[in-house]
């Protein structure tokens, strides 16, 4: 499967690395295997989603992911980080970010460390 899912169970954060393209074969393997985990956290969570290799989302991945999310939100997930490569990519990860109508904190970041500080440390907001 071409996306990376890590469990960090001491920081209760499932970390997300996206592929550079996304297929509807590697999106249907990928929304099973991330609801597992989501399942697994029994509690609040945070989610580090890497979509910084990925340059367009399509949009039947828009509406996947924003579905994902509000899955996510209601199955525990408390903050979400998403890291990005450019402008373009941070207004994607923000519409979809929308389109789930989330309303929990979401932040986006250029680096992976600077997210994972961001979950790690929610007082710091």
């Amino acid at each position: 499967m071409p996306f990376q899912i890590t469990v960090h169970a001491q920081d209760r954060i499932l970390e997300v690395v996206y592929p550079p393209q996304v297929t509807s074969a590697d999106l249907t393997e990928y929304l099973t295997e991330v609801k597992k985990a989501i399942v697994g956290f029994a509690g609040e969570w945070s989610a580090l989603v890497d979509q910084s290799q990925l340059r367009v989302m399509p949009t039947d991945v828009v509406a996947s992911m924003a579905a994902l999310n509000a899955y996510a939100q209601l199955h525990g997930m408390k903050r979400s980080a998403r890291v990005v490569s450019d402008a373009p990519s941070g207004l994607q990860a923000w519409r979809m970010t929308k389109r789930a109508m989330l309303t929990i904190p979401t932040r986006t970041f250029e680096t992976r460390q600077e997210a994972l500080e961001w979950l790690r440390n929610p007082e710091a907001d």
